[in-house]
This record gives structure tokens, C-alpha cells and sequence, in this order.
């Protein structure tokens, strides 16, 4: 099932949640089920059940032409992200030893684990802001780990038990912020407002039959920057549910970012900036497109 989080173009302050079937949206609204993801996450599989004797039904449709996209989840109790896990880029980020913190060693005996702020959620269509503090921004295509349940000490062999489903994100960074050290500052560098766009759906895991071997390319301005699979990931999808849980509780509606392939704008000094269009697409996960703008100067609040 490929679950949505959308809003009428003509009534968009109201958020509502739906399924994608044969290029049509079924809208929830109108049934017993939560209006917010999360809410229906929660529901495990008689929510699914629901869902989908509502998609029989075949009511409530719309166009994608009716509706605005918006992020699967608006606020996550947590986004977690693994940084270095693609050998390649390791080996890319290696070469570019002037733009690391002095003494900072790049290690790779365990998953590089370091959060995003869930305000930094953005729509897989929305504008991504080049910050006015800095030039430095970067792109980094994600395959997107869902979390169905609370969980916690799960082993590698019931991880994916675990899954609810895959998404897509882009991990947009801003590589001065993120150097400053030592150590590394990875939450400062990855965090900002409108730096976290995912989507465009969630696709429930029984649809995906290997999340460890699907193509993963990211272009810009319709050049390929990234082309690779994520079979390359060191830690993979169960690894990383295992890890993490040892620590702490992982929540439904949680999103963990697997981490980026070889070909970002790190190695090249090619930063994004305003006019640039950025665009992440998965196998069977469709696509995320980003427009870069130069941060507004209203941003600023107090």
C-alpha cells in the first residue's frame, strides 16, 4: 500500500491521510481512521485492513492535480540518520581531508548515528532553503526506514518486524556547520529548517520484498550525481534497527535516514544554490524534488 499525507488545494489547512491506487488518492476523512499518520501507524495491521476495505470501496478519489503532496509525517518523534554508510562515499569523504576538523578521525567500526531535528521536516516537493549563514549546502539521496511499532532490544533476526515501510529523503547538509570541531558537529551541519523533505509516500513493507536491492539515483538540475543500489549499505536496514534499539525505544512513526551513496557536492565544492532543482528517486518508491531558494528573511522569529 502506498499511504499518503495531503491536503485539498482548496481547503489546505486541513491535513488528511490516503492511499494511492491506479494514479488516484482514496481519502480517509470521511472513515473511522486517524486523520494524522502516526495515529494510523499505531493501528498495525487492522489499520491496514481498514485502509484497505476502504480502497475497495473505490470513494473519496481524487486527482493528483486536486491535492498538495505534503511530508508522510509531519513531526516524527524522531528522525535518525547513519552517516558514512556506503563504502564508496567513505572512501569519496576521505579525499577531502581539508574540509574535516583537525584530529577528527573518520571511523568505521560502528554506524555513524546522529539525529535530525524534526523541525527540519520538509514536503517531498517543498522549497529547501540555502541558509543565509552559509554557501556550503549539499544534497545526500536516502532510502527512508519507517518504524511501526515501539520496539526496543530487537535482534537482527526480527527487525523486520519492525518496518512499517520504506520512504524517501534527502539528508540536505550544510558542510561548514556540520565540520565545525573537533568533533564533528553532524546535528548542527544536518538539522536546518526545511532540510529533511521525505515522501512522497510511505509504501508498507509487504510491497517491498528487498529493501537491500534497489537503485538509488539523485540528479541535479537533471544531471545523475548519484546512481548506485542499496545492497553497497555496510550496516543494513535490520543492522541499523538492531543498533539503534540496544540504546533507546524506537516509536512508531519514527524515521531513520540509511544514509547516502558516493557522488555529493562535498567532493566537488559544486554547492546547491538558489534556481537549483534537486531530485531523489528509489525504485518503487517513486521520486522527492526539491527547488533551492535563498533562505527568506522572515525566517527570523522570537
Amino acid at each position: 500500500m502506498k499511504l499518503i499525507t495531503f491536503t485539498l488545494k482548496d481547503a489546505p489547512s486541513i491535513y488528511r491521510i490516503g492511499a494511492v491506487k491506479n494514479d488516484k488518492i482514496i481519502d480517509f476523512y470521511s472513515s473511522n481512521l486517524p486523520n494524522d499518520m502516526i495515529n494510523f501507524i499505531k493501528l498495525g495491521d487492522e489499520g491496514l485492513k481498514q485502509a484497505s476495505q476502504m480502497i475497495n470501496l473505490n470513494n473519496d478519489l481524487y486527482s493528483f492535480d486536486e491535492i498538495n503532496i505534503k511530508a508522510p509525517i509531519s513531526v516524527p518523534n524522531k528522525i535518525l540518520a547513519v552517516g558514512l554508510n556506503y563504502k564508496k562515499h567513505i572512501d569519496e569523504a576521505k579525499e577531502v581531508t581539508e574540509h574535516h576538523s583537525e584530529n577528527v578521525e573518520l571511523q568505521e567500526q560502528f554506524p555513524t548515528i546522529f539525529n535530525k531535528q524534526n523541525s527540519s521536516v520538509n514536503d517531498p516537493y517543498g522549497d529547501v532553503h540555502r541558509p543565509n549563514a552559509s554557501d556550503w549546502l549539499d544534497y545526500e539521496g536516502e532510502l527512508g526506514i519507517i518504524i511501526g511499532k515501539e520496539c526496543r532490544h530487537v535482534t537482527y533476526e526480527n527487525a523486520n518486524k519492525c518496518i512499517y515501510g520504506f520512504t524517501i529523503v534527502n539528508d540536505f547538509s550544510v558542510r561548514d556547520w556540520q565540520f565545525r570541531g573537533p568533533p564533528h558537529t553532524l546535528t548542527m551541519g544536518k538539522s536546518w529548517d526545511t532540510h529533511c523533505p521525505f515522501g512522497p509516500y510511505i509504501v508498507t513493507s509487504d510491497e517491498i520484498e528487498d529493501p537491500h536491492n534497489l537503485v538509488l539515483k539523485t540528479y541535479v538540475n537533471d544531471e545523475e550525481r548519484q546512481n548506485s543500489n542499496t545492497s553497497l549499505m555496510i550496516y543494513d536496514c535490520f543492522t541499523l534497527i538492531e543498533y539503534l534499539s540496544t540504546a533507546f525505544t524506537l516509536m512508531p512513526g519514527d524515521l531513520i535516514a540509511t544514509g547516502t551513496p558516493e557522488g555529493v557536492a562535498l567532493t566537488t565544492k559544486d554547492w546547491l544554490k538558489p534556481g537549483d532543482n534537486v531530485k531523489v528517486e528509489i525504485d518503487k518508491l517513486g521520486f522527492i524534488q526539491n527547488n533551492i531558494i535563498q533562505e527568506p528573511n522572515n525566517t527570523s522569529k522570537c
